[in-house]
């Protein structure tokens, strides 16, 4: 990912240093050296073996340089039927690995999105079909937005890798920005870019005209990490919300990695806790309560916990889909 992200091929000592994943910069001990190139020799062997190409490169001193070019990692277009879309979108919802990963992955293979995992439902026991239910309504949630990005998205990529500057209205005004690069969360692109000297991102399918694109090489590339720009956890991505949820899980689930996405505030002698979490996207807080299963009840505030009855009593009502 280190590489992926760079746009000049980097020397084994720069990602040495840049990731501090093989040795702690100065190190002079021989056999701690020998260690770590050993890793990172390891290391290149695999992702070559997974399949991803590893260009190199001779510097003008000497060094070999490493790259992974873009158009030699992403795969091809799969080509799924409507029907292998859902089949992906639904084997998503049921899976949690205590990562965002199957958002991103299937945001990219199927161009909608579903949130990640489902189960049962938080204290009120939905049935098992509400969940392939829920993974629909949120895959459908994201599908106009993905829609209507999807006509500037390839202006954006290419305005970022061009280094072109780009006019569009959001919020009201129109805007001149730097881009820099494009981030997929929860199923919605947003463009990383400078205005006036800060760095900001703007939701794609929230831009109120079509993105004028200046001529290349207009700005200087910016060094920013632009995936640390939004949040990783779905929860507290700004979708308009603005509040603390508290949540208690029982001691089953206590310790597993979905329930850890919130912060722990009350520990019980049963072995239960009580989690806060912040909450700026009320779809994906459902999604993670939902994936918790009757392992899981929302206490707080009020008013979430009244629509969270409401919206699961919903769904149970729902009929059982056709065999």
């Amino acid at each position: 990912m280190y590489l992926l992200a760079r746009d000049v091929p980097k020397t084994r000592e720069e990602i040495w240093r840049d990731t501090g994943l093989y040795a702690p910069e100065g190190i002079t001990d021989r056999r701690a050296l020998e260690s770590a190139r050993t890793s990172f020799e390891r290391d290149k062997t695999l992702i070559r073996n997974l399949g991803v190409r590893i260009t190199e490169a001779i510097t003008h001193d000497g060094a070999t340089a490493y790259t992974i070019r873009r158009q030699d990692y992403f795969l091809p277009d799969l080509q799924l039927t409507p029907d292998e879309q859902h089949a992906l979108r639904f084997a998503a919802a049921r899976v949690d690995i205590g990562e965002t990963w199957d958002l991103e992955a299937v945001a990219k293979l199927t161009s909608t999105e579903v949130g990640a995992g489902a189960g049962g439902a938080a204290g009120a026991g939905a049935a098992g079909h509400d969940a392939e239910l829920l993974s629909a309504d949120v895959a459908l949630e994201t599908a106009a937005a993905q829609q209507a990005a999807g006509s500037v998205l390839p202006k954006l990529a290419a305005a970022a890798a061009e280094r072109a500057l780009v006019r569009f209205t959001y919020g009201g005004r129109r805007r001149g920005a730097q881009p820099l690069g494009l981030l997929c969360r929860a199923g919605y692109w947003y463009l990383a870019a400078r205005e006036d000297d800060v760095v900001k991102t703007f939701r794609v399918d929230r831009m109120e005209s079509d993105a004028d694109v200046g001529e290349r090489g207009a700005f200087a590339r910016a060094d920013v990490d632009v995936a640390a720009l939004l949040p990783s956890e779905p929860m507290e991505i700004d979708f308009g919300d603005d509040f603390e949820a508290r949540v208690r899980i029982d001691a089953t689930m206590a310790h597993q990695p979905t329930a850890e996405r919130g912060r722990v505030i009350e520990r019980h002698d049963d072995g239960s806790v009580t989690v806060a979490a912040h909450v700026r996207n009320r779809a994906a807080f459902r999604v993670w309560v939902l994936d918790m299963g009757r392992h899981a009840v929302v206490e707080s505030p009020p008013e979430l916990v009244a629509e969270i009855t409401s919206w699961l009593r919903s769904l149970a009502a729902h009929p059982e889909p056709a065999s």
